[in-house]
């Protein structure tokens, strides 16, 4: 073949290439030209030959609607994003849904391959249920986020997957201690700041006022305030596909036997945080203490009769509990949402700035009992609480430092632990059995759910 006669037929390859592409492509708005460089050895002489391609497309559209998953506390803030941006008024649909059916209904996405949110409101726990390669639902926010704006979210690590962030935290969950500041000024008792200390106020509070309480311990979220806090490995992920339960690792036994002292010396009630029976401790003033995440001073009150509402100052905020032999505390967390947008979307720039003004704007966060995850406008959370007449004295010091302690075992595997841990628990007082003695059976509950999730489950 002729060095002419070469570069025509290479020239017109080029060409037709570029033709077909574009051809096969959305007929969205195309970035510029670029061009191709095609190198050929002829007799031993490399013939360079350089055409324009096809433009890339984009397959984008800033014009198209976006569908958004919420929990009613969060119409306010589309809402206000609405009221912010007018112009995308008629683009945002917003939809009321049960987040906890978000992992299934994407799978019946997956199967009709059409029908995906764009944006979904949930916890980290859930969009790690959706990040595998079966629902494949979370775009990659790394190249629509600044990594300096990521970087001013607290507790992000648990929105990242395999090193893509997929997701935006919202607000936090963090464990602190709350305290019955009054009862423990009758009583005598300063606030403990180990678990140790805790364990040995439990003996004191048992022999000097029995029928009083330092905290419960019922279901899988209660369990969590113990074993997450302890770094005990019921669900450690190793990699994005290895998980470790290890129950015989001596953060587990430590919490299984402070638990198991607390409950013989009756001093650990044996209900979820929300039971009426619990309630009606905290109403009867007969609650001292125990740990519980950021919102749930906000949560109690008014109807429920919280001991924080009857009473002004009564409500007193420490630091969470830390082992002796740790050096800071490792601090539970219980909820705390972020927002996720689908790679299905075709407006990703819009979805992105929802999520970001909803998590950043500083009109929408004013006063409220949320602690924001986006550390710039923290301030905002303390303004609203420090002078509220029911705190004993001001919780944001110790609310802004246990965020950046969130256990890293808040980090969820692909499956819920709520249930099998409730199951746990129950088991446990129904079959008359000690915490330490019943430990075996988490491996039995967890093993086959990773195991269906494609992880390998190892005990190190």
């Amino acid at each position: 073949m002729s060095v002419k006669k070469l570069v025509s037929t290479l020239f017109a390859l080029a060409v037709i290439g570029g033709m077909l592409a574009a051809c096969a492509a959305p007929a969205t708005q195309a970035a510029p030209a670029t061009p191709i460089t095609v190198t050929q050895i002829v007799a031993g002489t490399p013939i360079v030959v350089t055409a324009t391609s096809a433009p890339t497309v984009n397959p984008y559209n800033d014009n198209a609607p976006i569908t958004v998953w919420i929990d009613q506390p969060r119409q306010p803030a589309i809402d206000a994003f609405l009221k912010a941006n007018p112009q995308d008024a008629s683009l945002i649909k917003a939809v009321v849904v049960d987040r906890e059916q978000f992992p299934s209904k994407v799978l019946l996405f997956n199967n009709t391959n059409q029908g995906w949110p764009d944006v979904v409101f949930a916890e980290p726990r859930l969009v790690a249920r959706v990040a595998d390669a079966a629902h494949n639902f979370p775009l990659d926010l790394t190249n629509w986020v600044p990594a300096d704006t990521i970087k001013n979210y607290s507790a992000m690590d648990n929105c990242i997957f395999n090193g893509k962030v997929y997701c935006l935290r919202n607000d936090l969950a963090q464990f602190v201690t709350y305290y019955n500041a009054p009862l423990m000024q009758q009583f005598g008792y300063t606030v403990p700041t180990t678990w140790e200390d805790y364990q040995a106020l439990s003996d004191k509070l048992a022999k000097d006022h029995p029928g009083y309480y330092l905290g419960t311990f019922g279901d899988g979220w209660s369990f969590l305030s113990f074993f997450e806090a302890s770094n005990c490995p019921t669900h450690q992920l190793v990699d994005a596909g290895t998980l470790n339960i290890n129950m015989a690792d001596p953060k587990c036994t430590r919490a299984a036997s402070l638990v198991d002292h607390m409950i013989a010396n009756k001093t650990l009630f044996n209900t979820d945080f929300f039971n009426t029976d619990f309630d009606k401790l905290i109403t009867d003033n007969k609650v001292v203490m125990f740990e519980g995440p950021a919102w749930m001073w906000g949560s109690f009150g008014g109807t429920t009769g919280a001991w924080w509402t009857t009473a002004s100052h009564q409500l007193g905020v420490a630091a969470p509990f830390k082992w002796a032999a740790d050096p800071a505390p490792v601090v539970a967390a219980m909820g705390g949402a972020a927002w996720t947008v689908s790679q299905h979307t075709k407006n990703p720039k819009l979805a992105v700035a929802l999520i970001t003004f909803v998590t950043e704007d500083k009109t929408l966060w004013t006063g409220s009992t949320n602690f924001p995850a986006y550390k710039p406008i923290q301030s905002l959370w303390q303004q609203a609480v420090s002078s509220n007449a029911l705190f004993a004295n001001d919780p944001f010091p110790i609310m802004q430092a246990a965020a950046d302690q969130i256990s890293p075992l808040d980090n969820w595997p692909r499956f819920d632990l709520i249930s099998p841990l409730t199951q746990f628990v129950q088991d446990t007082y129904q079959k008359k059995l000690t915490v330490s003695g019943n430990l075996s059976e988490i491996p039995t509950l967890f093993t086959p759910l990773a195991q269906a999730q494609g992880y390998d489950v190892v005990s190190k």
